[in-house]
């Protein structure tokens, strides 16, 4: 038998994840949903960037909160924005206003919502497999990698949409 790092194949499951991301897998949208590809495209690259700057926020957000023990308030006793002395006790005066850290945490957590569900809506359209969707949802939750991921796919399903006859790409027009 072989290792549990490695797989039947000969590679590292660490490399075949890598390789299944960077390598355009066949795509085998219905011809009715080519034309919904190029919108579940854009919402997805719109959302990836969203996600991935507010996942930096929430990173940034942690590394002060947990590091430097200060926590954002807006709008309190302290001013419209200050850092404020954060007491993971609890036995110090509790800050006025709004808490813009707890703010960021539940801003991310809603926009990678959004975020899974462009991704689930592209995944649909270009009827890609059950691996490559955990893969971009992955984008979502790891720091600079939804840029990364948002680049790679991006790039695949224009390289397919420009492989496709135009009268596939756009949308029928109705008769008068």
């Amino acid at each position: 038998m072989s290792p549990a790092s490695t797989t039947e194949r000969g590679q590292s499951l660490p490399a075949r994840i890598l390789a299944q991301i960077f390598s355009p897998e066949k795509a085998r949208p219905r011809a009715v949903d080519i034309p919904k590809i190029p919108f579940a495209l854009k919402a997805y690259q719109v959302s990836a960037w969203v996600t991935g700057i507010m996942l930096l926020l929430l990173v940034a957000e942690m590394i002060v909160k947990y590091g430097f023990h200060y926590s954002l308030y807006a709008f309190g006793n302290h001013g419209a924005l200050a850092l404020v002395w954060w007491d993971p006790t609890g036995s110090l005066q509790q800050a006025t206003g709004i808490d813009v850290s707890t703010g960021i945490l539940i801003a991310h957590g809603w926009l990678y919502v959004v975020y899974l569900f462009c991704d689930f809506r592209l995944w649909s359209f270009m009827r890609w497999s059950g691996p490559r969707f955990i893969q971009i949802a992955a984008g979502g939750v790891v720091p600079f990698m939804s840029f990364f991921v948002e680049a790679i796919i991006s790039r695949q399903v224009k390289t397919f949409l420009e492989a496709q006859p135009s009268e596939k790409r756009s949308p029928v027009e109705a008769p008068h």
